[in-house]
């Protein structure tokens, strides 16, 4: 059992609860929607970035326990909301379970690439929020270490899962159909379970709780096994959806420090600029 409280108060403070320094940034994406949220310096302005991917319906204060840590093992840290979500521009109502969402992230990549020159960068996401990292990482050479928290293999998947007892399943379907209709994208544009192995040779670190009943174990499984190596994946015994990010991420941070040390500082392409979608 991970058993800790402090993390779940943070979650919804302001930045300055934890006495570092932070600048609030904006940048673009490629259609044009402005992004908000919170850089957060190394003392080396050498060092690597790592950013944040919220769940669905989470801001940019989701990643904040996450921060100290991090700061302090050296890394300069950007927390985001994706469009519609905090203070970003768009459509508060257009979620999209990745679809956009890694859009966003390409743009969080190309800010910390283009404006703060930093060219080796790791991501972590929660649910949605790894959905959206692997999408982006697939196409985006600059993600060059991914911790994927709980994401689905596909949205039929969840959707499938998730369903109420009391939808028939035609009527669900009707429901996902009109939902993808009124947000403006389709549900294979949400399919991670195709596009993971294109993260190789990245390495991408997997957590899941066997407790999860959004994503059960024989989804996770699948998932795991599409990617390529090198690849990990972390069991959290007794966790739901929710308590994978909050404590269970909270709990893992000295190894996920460990992952992002082993997998960034010795990459000798991280500090080479790609081309960013």
């Amino acid at each position: 059992m991970i058993a800790t409280t402090a993390p779940l108060r943070i979650l919804k403070a302001p930045p300055s609860i934890l006495k570092v320094d932070y600048e609030k940034v904006e940048f673009l994406t490629s259609d044009g929607l402005t992004l908000r949220g919170w850089f957060f310096p190394a003392a080396d302005p050498a060092a690597p970035a790592i950013l944040y991917a919220p769940a669905t319906a989470k801001d940019q204060r989701q990643g904040l326990s996450l921060v100290r840590p991090l700061h302090e093992a050296g890394y300069h840290v950007l927390l985001f909301s994706y469009r519609g979500s905090g203070e970003s521009d768009g459509n508060r109502f257009v979620f999209s379970y990745g679809a956009r969402e890694s859009q966003d992230v390409d743009a969080a990549v190309r800010y910390l690439v283009e404006t703060r020159g930093i060219t080796c960068i790791g991501g972590i996401g929660h649910s949605a929020g790894a959905v959206a990292l692997i999408l982006s990482a697939a196409r985006n050479p600059n993600l060059h270490a991914v911790v994927a928290a709980a994401p689905f293999p596909s949205l039929e998947d969840a959707w499938r899962v998730n369903r109420p007892t009391f939808f028939p399943p035609p009527l669900y379907e009707q429901v996902m159909r009109l939902a993808e209709w009124r947000k403006g994208f389709t549900r294979d544009e949400v399919r991670p379970l195709d596009v993971v192995h294109r993260l190789s040779p990245r390495p991408i670190l997997f957590v899941f709780g066997q407790a999860d009943r959004r994503i059960p174990p024989d989804q996770a499984k699948r998932l795991y096994e599409a990617a390529e190596e090198p690849k990990d994946i972390i069991w959290l015994p007794e966790a739901s959806h929710e308590q994978v990010r909050s404590p269970g991420l909270d709990f893992l941070m000295p190894q996920l420090v460990d992952f992002f040390r082993r997998n960034l500082h010795s990459n000798a392409t991280c500090f080479h600029r790609q081309s960013i979608p």
